[in-house]
């Protein structure tokens, strides 16, 4: 029996979770791009995905782009278009993917912000370390910087991840791919600090396999919660609205550069697949470089 587009559809997203192994994100925002498509090609009267045309996409994009879209948006409509396409290829449901002739807007890379190490002490400094809460939240704040982790991996850090001797995590980061991580003197501390006095104190005599617990009931803390965390310390430091848990992840790697660093090796710490995506880091990095030389060269 031949399959319906939602049915392509569906079967589009098992494939990226089973076999592709993606970001819960990229399934969903992927998920509802194709979806938009599929919506297109019923209004104009299209059963099937082999009907479709390259003139068909590019009118797709074009309806897209009147909306106002951000690049960025736009990008990913096209990208979700040429992964499924893809599929479709694969499947033998079309012969070839026409996705791939589609012009993607050129995107502009804004450089991440970067904290100082003076800004990433006042950050830490805001926990209160005397509440089995702060202890916690001084531990994770700790573990983003020194360890450049996604706010994901923190929460879903399990006891078992954790060689607390060595100083070391063995984590998954997106697509379950494993990678060991360090993590310093600080951290160390931080988190010993919270296993002696903090953790027990939350969980109230409950047990649980996560490190980070958020009450009684063992349960995880959830990304936006550290997000909403990290945005509450950054506050009461006075470092401004733009910081996130991302933005210790940035400066983690931009402080390893700075301090000689391999480009390499930062990318391995930082599990990117591609080393095009730590580059970015290399231009923060010349950024500071050129304002240290500009403030400090006497010739003006």
């Amino acid at each position: 029996m031949e399959k319906s587009l939602d049915n392509w559809v569906e079967a589009f997203l098992d494939f990226l979770f089973w076999e592709k192994r993606a970001a819960d994100n990229t399934i969903l925002s992927y998920g509802q791009d194709v979806e938009l498509f599929v919506q297109f090609l019923k209004e104009k009267g299209i059963a099937s995905f082999g009907e479709v045309t390259l003139p068909i996409l590019e009118e797709f994009i074009s309806q897209e782009s009147d909306k106002d879209l951000e690049s960025t948006s736009l990008a990913r409509r096209i990208s979700a278009l040429r992964t499924f396409f893809s599929f479709l290829v694969r499947e033998k449901e079309v012969p070839e993917n026409l996705a791939q002739l589609l012009d993607a807007p050129r995107l502009q890379r804004n450089l991440p912000r970067v904290l100082s190490l003076e800004e990433v002490e006042a950050l830490l400094s805001a926990c209160n370390k005397t509440k089995p809460r702060g202890l916690r939240d001084r531990a994770i704040l700790e573990l983003l910087y020194s360890s450049g982790l996604r706010a994901g991996e923190v929460v879903s850090l399990e006891f078992s991840h954790l060689d607390l001797e060595n100083q070391m995590l063995r984590l998954w980061g997106k697509g379950f791919k494993e990678r060991m991580v360090p993590f310093g003197e600080e951290a160390h501390q931080a988190i010993s600090l919270y296993l002696e006095k903090g953790r027990n104190e939350i969980l109230k005599g409950h047990s649980s396999n996560y490190l980070f617990v958020n009450g009684p009931s063992g349960r995880p803390l959830t990304r936006q919660s550290v997000w909403n965390m990290v945005k509450k310390y950054a506050k009461l430091a006075n470092l401004g609205e733009d910081v996130t848990p991302h933005t210790l992840r940035h400066t983690f790697a931009t402080h390893l550069l700075e301090n000689g660093a391999d480009l390499r090796v930062v990318q391995e710490f930082l599990g990117h697949s591609d080393i095009s995506t730590t580059q970015i880091y290399t231009h923060v990095s010349k950024r500071v470089l050129r304002e240290t030389y500009e403030r400090a060269f006497p010739r003006k």
